[in-house]
């Protein structure tokens, strides 16, 4: 017969084993929701490390691209100034050499090619009142030999007017006719302007690259 003592410590036995079994099973449990907590919770860091890293980057291809451009508008720039420097110490060495040409023998022979281009202009106009607009100093010295040189072709009654502004050659007017043909060697220049800056330009692009 089995006492109440055996019963209890029996008893005592398979509770003892039931709880083993469900503590083994219990932390179990908890160990898989453990683990699976950790790599959810190294995913998401992971996932976070990777975006931050990510923006990271593209900040730094961002100023990278931002200095890399202001880089090249200030080079620009620059480059730019130094043309445009060279250009007015060009045209300065430029309007030298006209200033000397005026003064020079061969400008007579300038100016009667000149006369003769606006002849062929106005000579179809007949007889009218033609002035023109020429610096103090070329009335002073030619203005006899312009009137005679016209008066070859057609016959106009000739006047002079000074023009401050005008560096060499003539402008003539028919006011009547509403006609003003600018001869002026500043009109040429000024024509031409662009093309002596694209060439003083390239020149500058070729030393640069020859340098």
């Amino acid at each position: 017969m089995i006492t109440i003592e055996e019963k209890i410590k029996l008893f005592y036995k398979l509770l003892t084993q039931s709880m083993d079994i469900h503590l083994a099973e219990d932390l179990k449990e908890t160990e898989d929701n453990y683990k699976y907590k950790i790599q959810r919770l190294k995913s998401v860091a992971d996932k976070e490390a990777k975006d931050i890293e990510e923006k990271a980057v593209q900040r730094v291809e961002v100023r990278r691209a931002e200095s890399l451009s202001k880089s090249k508008v200030i080079i620009k720039k620059d480059i730019m100034a130094l043309k445009e420097k060279y250009y007015v110490i060009f045209m300065d060495k430029f309007n030298e050499k006209l200033a000397e040409f005026v003064q020079s023998k061969e400008y007579k022979s300038y100016l009667s090619n000149i006369i003769s281009r606006v002849v062929t202009e106005i000579k179809s106009f007949g007889s009218c009142d033609l002035l023109i607009y020429m610096s103090k100093n070329d009335i002073d010295k030619y203005s006899d030999f312009v009137k005679a040189e016209i008066n070859k072709e057609i016959s106009f009654n000739v006047s002079f007017k000074s023009n401050p502004d005008i560096i060499g050659g003539l402008i003539a007017e028919i006011k009547e006719k509403n006609i003003k043909i600018d001869s002026s060697i500043d009109a040429v220049v000024e024509d031409n302007k662009m093309y002596i800056m694209q060439t003083i330009f390239e020149a500058l692009e070729v030393g640069d690259y020859n340098g």
